[in-house]
């Protein structure tokens, strides 16, 4: 009883010292274990608050005893350039993110191709590649020529 009694024991403590992971606001605690405390996020507020003030004083630095206008160039473009970075970040254009295809915008009625089938096939988009685009997707020519043969009889 003894033995087995031990042995349970130490299973149930091997059990307690498991990883459980916990995901909070889309953040897991086995990628950022402050996650649950809200540290792992910055808001855009406290982004945009941030980098005014670390503007300001990028620009008071140029109220100083230098006598050379290096530093003032310095100081003048760094602080653009986190102005700028701040703006685009307010701003965030989309640019190419809405003329894409994903998941999340496809139209009314789309039906996503059976792309595995497709190229096992060598049909829908895969039917009418070359030799060298099959190459190219490690796809040996010779070995899917009777796929290419019963396209041209369907023909």
């Amino acid at each position: 009883m003894g033995a087995a009694h031990v042995h349970e024991k130490e299973k149930n403590v091997a059990a307690s010292h498991e990883i459980v992971p916990e995901v909070h606001n889309g953040t897991s605690t086995l990628d950022v274990p402050s996650a649950a405390v809200g540290w792992s996020e910055l808001s855009r507020t406290t982004v945009q608050v941030s980098g005014w003030v670390s503007v300001l004083i990028l620009l008071g630095y140029n109220f100083g005893n230098h006598e050379g206008h290096v530093e003032t160039i310095w100081l003048l473009v760094l602080a653009a350039l986190v102005a700028i970075g701040l703006l685009i970040h307010l701003f965030e254009p989309k640019l190419n993110q809405v003329r894409t295809l994903s998941s999340r915008n496809q139209p009314v009625g789309h039906k996503e191709p059976e792309w595995a089938y497709d190229q096992k096939t060598l049909s829908g988009a895969y039917s009418s590649l070359t030799d060298s685009q099959l190459i190219a997707l490690n796809i040996d020519p010779a070995r899917v020529r009777h796929l290419r043969e019963l396209d041209v009889k369907r023909s």
